[in-house]
């Protein structure tokens, strides 16, 4: 069994790269080795290591930014992953690829199903959604798993932000009504690595998947959490919990439009993966426990 790691410096790259790399039949490769911009590298890659299992953590995820650099982010979302599914289909390879909630538009009232319509409404989400229509079209083996609010002690995300603000400032300001559930890096690698382990043993059935954290609150929520923690863990903030401020989305105006609703409904992956998915909470936890003991936070 040989594995292939795409996007070995991103967040959800960084949590494979330390759950895989003492496995000499795993390969984990960053952008610098395998520029998705640069198609023929990623063939050349393949065809030399001949993988049995591709997973790809490899993104353009700056949703702002795809507004202005639409070619580029299907270029990566899209275009890259399209050749990365035939080569897979070559080998006989099980793909897992990484999407997003940004596929539907958010106005659902409950958890979205794998099978509900996609209706993206940012060029992000297109291109991501792009790319799930290639890798179905090649006929190859796949699971994608479609994701939302991914936090990690490295890279940018949420938490990082939230608790550099409330070292430095008394009042913060935080949007309250975006729903969802933040998830861990961590937690991705943990159930990627299961789904590969398992397909060793009995091959998992191509599809696509929900993967997120369980439960829901909104980033205001998630913020004055977040606060409470890291100051019962000794993090000293200038801006305590309680001087968190909730506001709508449209006091925060952004580039490209947030989904209200980024909840996903994760029944059909908790009936094939081992272990129970933890709370949102739990991995706010695990991401400021990280934080602390890598000194991330100065």
């Amino acid at each position: 069994m040989k594995t292939l790691i795409f996007g070995g410096s991103g967040q959800v790259g960084t949590a494979l790269k330390k759950r895989f790399h003492l496995n000499r039949d795993v390969q984990i490769v960053e952008r610098q080795e395998a520029d998705f911009s640069r198609l023929q590298t990623i063939e050349k890659l393949v065809n030399e290591v001949k993988p049995t299992h591709i997973i790809n953590a490899a993104a353009y995820t700056s949703v702002d930014q795809a507004e202005l650099e639409e070619d580029l982010a299907y270029q990566v979302n899209a275009t890259a992953v399209s050749v990365l599914a035939s080569c897979a289909k070559k080998y006989g390879a099980l793909l897992v690829h990484y999407s997003t909630d940004y596929v539907f538009d958010g106005l659902e009232k409950r958890p979205y199903k794998e099978e509900d319509e996609t209706n993206p409404a940012t060029v992000y989400g297109k291109s991501k959604l792009k790319g799930e229509t290639y890798i179905q079209s090649t006929g190859c083996r796949f699971v994608i798993l479609r994701t939302s609010w991914v936090i990690s002690a490295i890279g940018k995300n949420f938490i990082k932000t939230i608790l550099k603000h409330a070292l430095n400032k008394d009042k913060l300001k935080v949007v309250n009504d975006q729903i969802g559930a933040v998830t861990s890096a961590e937690l991705i690698g943990q159930v990627t690595e299961d789904l590969i382990k398992r397909d060793a043993v009995t091959q998992v059935d191509s599809g696509i998947y929900h993967l997120c954290s369980s439960g829901k609150g909104s980033w205001f929520d998630v913020a004055v959490y977040a606060i409470k923690r890291a100051s019962e863990k000794g993090i000293s903030l200038r801006c305590s919990a309680s001087n968190v401020e909730p506001v709508s989305s449209d006091e925060y105006p952004t580039r490209a439009k947030r989904p209200s609703n980024s909840r996903l409904n994760t029944e059909k992956l908790q009936r094939i993966i081992t272990n129970p998915i933890p709370t949102w909470k739990k991995c706010v936890d695990g991401t400021i426990d990280e934080l602390i003991i890598k000194d991330f936070l100065k």
